[in-house]
């Protein structure tokens, strides 16, 4: 006999509360079997069954949502697959937890026990910054399909020169020129900015432990200061450098176009200055082949293309107004891929507003994907980054 439970009873057997029942109820996961005369909910032994599974999935992380989907077509998809890719997914909030403490001990370390709420959103914005860099920089050398390391792509892209004079703004860092160390040309001297809360304190120790393996009379020196404090730009000498470099900085300042005009001062007639921003990329042309390919409508993509083109026609504008000569140079950096979960995050990366739509249409892409990689063992993402080399 399937003996009925009032609510309380069923909650006092799994541990949970009445209002979280009544929410499983307004959210159509565990619906009642029936009511008594006094209209309390009732529930049998295979409501027992289906609240302990809805217990078990969100101790593991999964949402009411993810686990309304999973009682409704819980055949659909393996279990394993279901429970490697919770894994994939607890692991990364795991990171970021891990970032969100080190973004706190920065503040506590950094302030002296001085700290108020704008000093610390502040070191955390700028601690963020180069969490955010050094993730897309280890992705990039996990699935790098050239073999070509990034920072000496964009190293090559300069054009250094002998006995040049170079300025680099928010350095960070600096894999620049680690990477690149034994290659910097003779005679050249970089000035580099940062603020104290960021990786450039790791590289000022870096220039001190290895600046006897320099390249003959190359000078690398390291200053402290907020480019987006006017203060920090009364120790710039104008008109005194040749190449002036700004990679991965302007997503993070707060006047872009005030910045831009401060820099140009510091550029030598005939100078350069080298920025990365909005621009369209070959990965866009990509996905939105990959989305027609699986049978899914493409819209959301070359809308997304559309906007950054207006994006990138709007930075050239801007960039125009302080330097006489503007070009747009792309650098090749194609990944490889050899699993479904790798092209699904990667498409995640590539367009993050349009989450619900790639997972509504998940089965189709992983179908697609799944024939990719059995004809071709891996997939190359064929993907460029944008540079804007602004001549003075």
């Amino acid at each position: 006999m399937n003996k009925k439970m009032t609510s309380g009873e069923i909650a006092e057997r799994t541990g949970v509360t009445q209002k979280a029942l009544r929410l499983y109820d307004e959210k159509g996961l565990l619906k009642p079997v029936g009511y008594t005369e006094g209209n309390y909910r009732l529930y049998d032994n295979e409501s027992l069954n289906v609240l302990e599974k809805i217990i078990a999935l969100k101790h593991v992380g999964f949402s009411l949502e993810e686990i309304k989907d999973n009682l409704e077509h819980g055949e659909r998809e393996p279990i394993a697959d279901i429970l490697k890719q919770q894994i994939e997914e607890t692991e990364n909030k795991i990171l970021e937890l891990q970032r969100a403490v080190k973004a706190m001990q920065a503040v506590l370390a950094r302030t002296e026990e001085k700290a108020n709420w704008d000093l610390a959103a502040n070191i955390i914005r700028k601690v963020e910054k180069d969490q955010r860099a050094d993730s897309r920089r280890l992705n990039a050398v996990a699935h790098a399909a050239d073999g070509i390391e990034w920072y000496e792509k964009i190293f090559n892209n300069l054009g250094l020169k002998k006995n040049e004079k170079g300025l680099d703004l928010g350095c960070g860092y600096s894999a620049l020129w680690r990477e690149n160390w034994d290659r910097i040309p003779e005679g050249i001297t970089i000035d580099g900015y940062d603020v104290k809360e960021s990786w450039a304190e790791d590289f000022a120790q870096y220039i001190e432990d290895n600046k006897k393996s320099l390249p003959e009379a190359v000078d690398i020196s390291l200053f402290w200061g907020d480019l987006e404090d006017v203060r920090t730009w009364d120790n710039i000498t104008p008109n005194s450098y040749d190449k002036v470099i700004a990679h991965y900085l302007l997503n993070f300042l707060g006047d872009i176009k005030k910045f831009v005009s401060r820099a140009a001062e510091t550029v030598k007639p005939g100078g350069m200055l080298s920025v990365n921003y909005f621009g369209v990329v070959k990965e866009y042309a990509f996905w939105e082949q990959i989305l027609s390919d699986a049978g899914v409508d493409n819209r959301f993509a070359k809308e997304e293309r559309e906007a950054m083109e207006r994006r990138q026609a709007e930075t050239k504008a801007m960039l125009s107004e302080f330097f006489r000569e503007v070009q747009v140079t792309k650098i090749p950096g194609p990944l490889r891929y050899t699993t479904v979960e790798e092209l699904i995050e990667r498409m995640n990366r590539r367009y993050p507003n349009s989450g619900k739509y790639i997972k509504a249409n998940r089965a189709k892409l992983e179908k697609h994907f799944a024939k990719l990689l059995e004809e071709n063992e891996s997939v190359v993402v064929d993907i460029d980054t944008i540079f804007y080399h602004c001549y003075k």
